[in-house]
C-alpha cells in the first residue's frame, strides 16, 4: 500500500511538473539565427538573434549584427533587445532598440527587420533574412504590428535561422 502511495506521489508530482514546465514560461513561438549574407554592397554577418513571444504578449529576446561595406571595408556594428515580434508559420518579423553601435548616431534609435525559415535539409529552400532598418520611437512597434512583405529580401549564405510557431 505504501509503495502503491509513493508511486502515485511520484506521478502526480511529474504530472504537476509537466503541466508546469507546459505553462510556467508562456513561450507560444520563438525565432532564433546565426548567419550571413551578401548584398551588393555589403557583406552581412555574424547576424544572431532570439526572440520568445510570450502567451501574454510580451517579447523578450535580443540581437547582435555586424555589417562591412564591400567598397571600404568599415564595419558598422549594433546590437540590444528585441522588444516586438510577429510570428506567423514560418516568418517572423522583430523590431527592438539599438543600444549599442559603432555608430554613436544610432545609438537609442529603434531598429527592425524579417527573417524565415524556409526548412532544413540539402534540397530545402535558403533561409531570408532583410538587413536593418533603423528610425525614430515607435518605428519598431508599427513595423511589427504591419508586418509588412519583405521590401530586399536576401538569402542566407551560410549558417542557420529557426522559426516555430
Amino acid at each position: 500500500m505504501l509503495r502503491r502511495t509513493l508511486v502515485v506521489a511520484i506521478a502526480a508530482a511529474a504530472l504537476t511538473a509537466t503541466a508546469s514546465a507546459g505553462t510556467g514560461n508562456g513561450v507560444v513561438a520563438s525565432a532564433s539565427g546565426g548567419y550571413g549574407f551578401s548584398t551588393s554592397s555589403v557583406a552581412v554577418g555574424p547576424f544572431t538573434w532570439h526572440v520568445q513571444l510570450q502567451a501574454d504578449g510580451s517579447v523578450d529576446g535580443g540581437y547582435d549584427y555586424t555589417q562591412v561595406s564591400l567598397s571600404t571595408g568599415a564595419a558598422l556594428t549594433v546590437k540590444g533587445p528585441l522588444t516586438c515580434a510577429v510570428i506567423i508559420g514560418n516568418h517572423v518579423w522583430v523590431g527592438g532598440t539599438i543600444e549599442a553601435s559603432s555608430r554613436d548616431s544610432l545609438i537609442g534609435l529603434n531598429m527592425w527587420f524579417q527573417a524565415q525559415d524556409n526548412g532544413e535539409g540539402a534540397n530545402a529552400p535558403s533561409d531570408m533574412s532583410t538587413t536593418i532598418g533603423a528610425g525614430g520611437p515607435g518605428t519598431a512597434q508599427q513595423y511589427c504590428d504591419d508586418h509588412p512583405p519583405a521590401l530586399f529580401p536576401h538569402l542566407i549564405e551560410f549558417g542557420n535561422l529557426q522559426v516555430s510557431s
